[in-house]
């Protein structure tokens, strides 16, 4: 009885200024907080089709949702702690529910049902991360002011994890097929050589060896130096791409995602660059030691103010990137944090546009050519970040982002 009182007077708390015996009128879903322990969360509410009353009238509305997966690092999550069940609290109980849940054990593949009793979740066990979805119906009855259906989002995490930005690259990596990879960029650093695979045989061996050897959980490392062995750069038919760095030493190893070491298994990449075909080439005959000039001071006191941040796609008569945020943060260990902003956007080249790089991604700052500048980029293990400085519509400078 107890528990009951509990419940009642949460959902009342949800719902301020509501009738004692039932949720006012509401034109979509209702709300779906995860109490997990002292802590909880609000779920992500997905798609959806809803009814409700206006005087003698019925409204309807509908929404549609992009696959979770598309936008997991976005879904809300709890960490795991010491509380054994996760509690469902809507802002008003449905009449059925269903659950469903993946897991990171396999790349969020497989979709697995949960038969649960009441609204209380099993609080998941193991060092997995989950992604759950919810799924709520409200009957039409005659003293119903709202019904319809529901789905909603939330993840669950290793203690003290914020879940990583490259969960979603990393995910769709491994549901990647030949025929969406316009071509791999294989990069071996103990040989200076490249290789550009474009062949169906080639893509395909390089997908199967990333999917027999990668997952998409990693625990980020504390390494002296990080410098990579190998760099897997994929382009895809869409524009998009993701680049992994692969390093190893005295028995550990590690992948690079966005300049970030993670631990990871040792993967034998020699095998890998020995089963492709393509043609290997030496490296750009211009290393990046050949600068034009150096400045320890940031060489941009006439570029102005109006710069966006992004990585690089391509360079010719014109710059595409990706663009980013960068988003000043306390609660962040460096102080900041990336946000993604528009894929894809492409800009004019000035013809005396200047082009710097950080030697060893630190310092100083180093003047180079056009194509230094884009092979630096590509062959470093991650998406290096650079400023790109405007004026007139056009770019008149790019220079790499220190990082810390």
């Amino acid at each position: 009885m107890k528990k009951w009182i509990c419940l009642c007077l949460c959902l009342l708390l949800l719902l301020p200024g509501c009738g004692r015996a039932k949720a006012p009128v509401s034109d979509r879903p209702y709300d779906l907080e995860i109490e997990y322990g002292d802590s909880g969360v609000a779920a992500m509410t997905g798609a959806y089709t809803w009814n409700w009353m206006e005087g003698e009238t019925v409204q309807g509305a509908a929404a549609s949702a992009a696959d979770p997966l598309s936008m997991l690092q976005d879904i809300p999550y709890v960490n795991e702690s010491k509380a054994g069940e996760m509690k469902l609290l809507f802002s008003k109980s449905p009449d059925s529910l269903s659950v469903q849940y993946r897991t990171s054990a396999d790349g969020y593949q497989s979709v697995h049902s949960l038969k649960i009793e009441g609204t209380s979740l099993p609080a998941p066990t193991g060092g997995d991360s989950y992604l759950f979805l919810i799924n709520a119906v409200w009957e039409q009855t005659e003293k119903a002011a709202c019904w319809g259906e529901s789905a909603y989002y939330f993840r669950y995490l290793p203690a003290g994890s914020a879940g990583e930005s490259e969960d979603l690259s990393l995910y769709r990596l491994l549901q990647l097929e030949a025929s969406d990879l316009f071509a791999v960029e294989a990069i071996n650093h103990g040989t200076g050589e490249q290789k550009t695979c474009r062949s169906v045989a080639d893509k395909e061996t390089v997908l199967d060896f990333l999917k027999e050897n990668l997952s998409t959980d990693f625990i980020q490392t504390q390494v002296a130096t990080v410098e990579s062995d190998f760099v897997l750069r994929l382009v895809c038919t869409d524009g998009t791409q993701l680049t992994l760095g692969y390093g190893s030493t005295g028995g550990r190893a590690w992948i690079l995602l966005g300049g970030v070491p993670y631990e990871a298994e040792p993967m034998d990449l020699n095998a890998l660059w020995s089963g492709l075909k393509a043609e290997a080439v030496a490296q750009s005959a211009e290393a990046p030691g050949e600068y034009l000039q150096t400045s320890e001071d940031f060489p941009g006191g006439d570029w102005g103010a109006d710069f966006a941040y992004g990585y690089l796609r391509d360079l010719e008569d014109s710059v595409a990137y990706d663009e980013m945020f960068w988003i000043e943060d306390g609660d962040e260990a460096n102080g900041y944090r990336l946000e993604t902003g528009d894929p894809g956007k492409v800009l004019s080249l000035a013809s005396d546009c200047q082009f710097w790089i950080l030697e060893g991604h630190f310092a100083p700052y180093c003047q180079v050519t056009k194509e230094t500048l884009l092979q630096w980029s590509r062959t470093a293990g991650w998406d290096v970040l650079f400023r790109l400085y405007q004026k007139d519509g056009q770019i008149i400078a790019i220079c790499e982002q220190y990082q810390p």
